[in-house]
């Protein structure tokens, strides 16, 4: 099984072309791993992208991501939603105005988010455009690639987390909204747990505290995850997800995984092989 994880950023990409702060103009000069687009998750088995941030075009022209197959979508959010355009130079040709759908796979209520923030933007492309077909459901097994899809419905609504297996192997991506990370039996012995929303020092960019900020209650700290690990049995951690406003690079998060025990960092690019 190989992952890719086109995306490891935010809800702003790095560098932001607003902001002159060391590490936007860090990654600037550096570029590679210190740039940072919108959070998305490629697995290369079945060729399915999870999630189309603005700018996932540009992403997967980056990290060679060229066959989609399939498309899903976690939740409403703008950060993961935006950039589903994808779908009309992957399924729709307008030269003849034909269209050859790819699958988009989500939970009901998911498409029914999207669909209600979108101005019912899924039926046209599937009804219109007939560039997707939408295939409401919590499962689908492509060749030897299992994928549950599970609703982590919080105070800020529905949200998918994704168990995708092949045989022996699992990995669970929560990218967003994770907590109250709900209980499930699926998530116990993993391999890996690509998981969003995680304050590693709980210092902003401006110095300030996490403990201060409006939105400290949907972070999880690191003993956190440390416990959800242990809990699970979980064998690694892999953080994602990692906003502008944390105000740490590339090499900061390299230097500082090494004090932790199976837990790192993911960077735009990043390959998983199971």
């Amino acid at each position: 099984m190989r992952l890719k994880v086109v995306g490891s950023g935010g809800m702003f990409q790095i560098p932001n072309p607003f902001c002159k702060c060391s590490i936007c103009e860090e990654a600037r000069l550096k570029k590679g791993r210190y740039e940072r687009l919108g959070p998305s998750l490629y697995i290369e088995d079945i060729k399915m992208l999870i999630d189309t941030p603005e700018d996932i075009g540009v992403a997967c022209e980056r990290q060679g991501v060229s066959n989609i197959e399939y498309l899903s979508i976690s939740h409403k959010d703008p950060d993961h939603t935006r950039g589903m355009r994808i779908v009309e130079p992957l399924g729709y040709n307008c030269i003849t105005d034909k269209g050859t759908p790819i699958q988009f796979v989500a939970l009901p209520e998911v498409i029914d988010d999207v669909n209600a923030w979108n101005g019912d933007g899924l039926y046209y492309y599937e009804d219109i455009l007939k560039c997707i077909t939408i295939n409401k459901t919590n499962y689908v097994k492509i060749n030897d690639i299992e994928v549950h899809l599970i609703n982590n419905k919080t105070h800020r609504g529905n949200m998918t987390f994704y168990i995708i297996s092949e045989g022996c192997k699992k990995v669970i991506y929560a990218c967003c909204d994770v907590k109250p990370f709900l209980p499930n039996k699926l998530y116990f012995d993993a391999d890996i747990l690509i998981i969003g929303l995680v304050s590693d020092n709980s210092i902003l960019k401006d110095g300030s505290n996490l403990e201060d900020a409006p939105f400290k209650d949907d972070m999880f700290t690191l003993d956190e995850i440390m416990e959800i690990k242990r809990t699970y049995r979980i064998k690694q951690v892999i953080v994602t997800h990692i906003d502008e406003y944390w105000g740490k690079s590339y090499a900061y998060y390299r230097e500082f995984e090494k004090t932790l025990d199976g837990i790192s960092f993911a960077y735009d690019g990043m390959e998983i092989v199971l």
